[in-house]
């Protein structure tokens, strides 16, 4: 099977990390979001992968190349916006799509069977198969209405809760036959949910495929942190997750789950969780105070700081004594100076020098 991974957006809702680390280099549980799906799609066979980039798309081949654990990664670059089914028009001239081809978004981490989401697609004859999620509050999703056979009848974009025909949301995953792509223009900005399902779904060639797996659909910082604590506390439970190379003082107190990421060091008297996360080559200095916060890579933290509920993006520097506080965000090479507090939900911009304090909910520019 050949997957068409949309990984072309801005990620206006990460901002300010996100204009300089592309959203599917997010790190989760110690790795970037887009290999969590392509270690999904190499577990069910698929063979070549199709990434439609846009926005950082040099950084995501850098990190990618052209194989990933023996699948062929190709790019297919948006010169502007396509939305959801114009970029799999544009990704299908770089490939021969003869047969059933996977289609998902790139900020999508779920525990689907993609073998049994085959097996119902080809059974149903659908021309489109949707995967199915069901979520507490509908509101902020695409949700669908079934019938007995699982044909999809109607979809309803962000309902109202009176008006969702059910909690059934479309999870961003799709199974599709290549007679869909005629349907398609070329080079325009098209969409799969608003053009493409509502015909389907009269002629009943539209699927849809519930799965009771874990889903995360990442559109904003929040759903971005319960991913991450979600995912640590399914994988590391009570314990602490420590990569190779990593020291961590005996003096130190984890408190599960924690996440020491590859050659990050935390030093004599430093507390850390529950939830926190530290990426690969960090220092957190002696008697540092970290909770439920997300580190990413190559960050230092001086001795004697507290970060509680922080985002901590990569290439940070934190000073002695600094305190940051719940909700607040550090952009990429950022540096911050000694004895430096931080107010709540305060924004600090890439590439920024903090020599003073940031009062609650300001950004620094």
């Amino acid at each position: 099977m050949k997957a068409i991974i949309l990984a072309g957006g801005y990620a206006t809702r990460l901002r300010p990390i996100s204009y300089v680390i592309p959203k599917l280099l997010f790190p989760v549980v110690g790795k970037p979001m887009v290999h969590w799906t392509l270690d999904m799609l190499k577990k069910f066979g698929v063979n070549e992968v199709i990434l439609g980039v846009n926005y950082l798309a040099d950084l995501l081949r850098a990190e990618l190349g052209s194989t990933y654990d023996g699948m062929h990664v190709r790019y297919s670059l948006e010169k502007t916006p396509l939305g959801t089914a114009g970029p799999i028009k544009l990704a299908s001239h770089l490939t021969k799509l003869h047969g059933t081809f996977l289609a998902m978004n790139g900020d999508v981490i779920a525990d689907i069977n993609i073998r049994r989401m085959l097996s119902h697609h080809l059974k149903t004859e659908a021309s489109i198969t949707d995967a199915l999620h069901e979520v507490m509050d509908p509101r902020r999703f695409g949700v669908v209405e079934l019938d007995s056979a699982h044909r999809i009848l109607r979809f309803v974009e962000k309902p109202n809760l009176n008006e969702a025909p059910s909690r059934l949301a479309n999870a961003g995953i799709y199974l599709i036959e290549p007679d869909v792509l005629r349907m398609i223009p070329d080079d325009r900005k098209f969409s799969l949910e608003r053009q493409i399902f509502p015909g389907l779904a009269r002629q009943r060639r539209l699927s849809g495929f519930t799965f009771p797996g874990y889903w995360f659909d990442i559109g904003n910082l929040s759903d971005y942190q319960r991913a991450n604590f979600e995912l640590l506390s399914r994988k590391a439970g009570k314990s602490t997750l420590q990569e190779k190379r990593s020291k961590v003082s005996n003096r130190s107190a984890l408190r599960p789950p924690v996440y020491v990421g590859r050659g990050s060091r935390i030093e004599s008297g430093s507390s850390l969780g529950p939830f926190v996360l530290i990426g690969k080559s960090g220092q957190v200095g002696k008697r540092t105070r970290i909770t439920k916060s997300i580190i990413f890579d190559e960050v230092t933290i001086g001795e004697g700081s507290r970060v509680d509920g922080a985002v901590i993006a990569s290439n940070v520097t934190i000073g002695k004594n600094v305190k940051i506080e719940r909700g607040s965000t550090l952009s990429p090479y950022v540096q911050v100076g000694d004895g430096v507090k931080i107010g709540e939900n305060a924004v600090v911009h890439p590439y920024k020098e903090v020599a003073t304090n940031v009062s609650p909910g300001k950004h620094v520019m």
